[in-house]
């Protein structure tokens, strides 16, 4: 008989790794919806605490907003480290609704990155640091409101610096992506990771890595062809976590036949900034469909602007492999 008996597992001893993909197959609109029904109708215990979001991000940089005019760049982008993401990638997300089994549990409420950082620089400590390279945070340092006067290594006068020099969370949260050659954002030349594992297999393993660098063109007048800017890309992929977006999440204990239907407003936000040869001199953010905040932030590195031809950076951030700026397309 004893050998004849079915062996049943225990829900609470044996754990499984469930995933679902969003339902949104075109992310030009900035939002994504997501929707637990396969799991709320099988008979397992979710926990909601432990669970993410896997997004993955496309950043697209592009040198002089003018070059369909022929003055393009021709050389390699040389601001790489010249844009990061504040604080984390909880800077992605503007604002969430959650129904619960058909009704509201959270509504929508806007800038809600601002808050949730708010949450992390107050919550996490030196003991949770092994969560911050998923999430894309690290906090910034007292030293990054100096003030100096040398434009070259700090900001200009009168403004707050951000750079590696004095800013050791934008360093880090800078060395959690890859660049083409595999190297780390840390400056150190042999650490190169192209050594072991390709590109190409980065781009499969869904690793932050850069994507795309390529250099500009000039106005070819014979052909009839206008000047191209170079441009540079990289895929992130960005872990955040659902107990940080909300409260509601972090409180709910493990539980089943839960019907969530989780829609999110992504920041779709464009910034153009001018800069001499030594300083940024300007800067303006556009903003899609709602009112939001800009995910990126502009760096000052030496091996940056400096010494770059003078003109204007573009960037953008979208959920995606796709990059949906116009401007930036030409």
């Amino acid at each position: 008989m004893k050998s004849q008996e079915n062996i049943y597992d225990s829900v609470f001893n044996k754990r499984e790794w469930l995933s679902i993909n969003d339902t949104t197959t075109q992310y030009d609109q900035g939002t994504s919806v997501i929707e637990t029904t396969s799991h709320s109708n099988n008979s397992n215990f979710l926990d909601y605490n432990s669970g993410y979001l896997s997004v993955p991000l496309l950043v697209t940089l592009t040198s002089r907003a003018s070059a369909i005019t022929g003055i393009a760049d021709t050389g390699v982008l040389p601001y790489t480290k010249s844009v990061g993401f504040k604080q984390s990638f909880l800077s992605k997300i503007n604002s969430i609704t959650v129904d619960l089994n058909g009704q509201p549990m959270v509504q929508q409420n806007q800038q809600i990155d601002m808050h949730n950082h708010f949450r992390l620089l107050t919550s996490e400590s030196w003991t949770s640091r092994n969560r911050w390279s998923p999430i894309g945070f690290y906090p910034d340092v007292a030293e990054v409101a100096g003030f100096s006067t040398a434009k070259t290594k700090y900001a200009p006068a009168g403004q707050p610096a951000n750079n590696d020099s004095l800013n050791l969370g934008l360093s880090e949260r800078l060395g959690y992506i890859l660049d083409d050659a595999g190297r780390t954002f840390d400056g150190v030349v042999e650490s190169v990771l192209s050594n072991l594992i390709s590109n190409t297999k980065l781009s499969k393993l869904y690793v932050s890595h850069v994507s795309n660098l390529t250099a500009g063109s000039s106005l070819d007048a014979v052909a009839g062809t206008l000047g191209k800017s170079p441009v540079v890309q990289y895929s992130v992929k960005a872990t955040i976590m659902l107990k940080d977006i909300h409260p509601l999440f972090e409180v709910m204990p493990i539980s089943k036949s839960l019907n969530f239907k989780i829609q999110i407003f992504w920041n779709k936000s464009v910034v153009t900034a001018t800069h001499d040869d030594s300083e940024w001199t300007s800067q303006s953010s556009q903003y899609r469909a709602y009112n939001g905040t800009l995910p990126l932030m502009l760096n000052n590195f030496d091996d940056g602007f400096k010494a770059s031809p003078a003109g204007t950076l573009r960037a953008s951030v979208y959920v995606g492999d796709t990059c949906h700026d116009n401007t930036q397309k030409q």
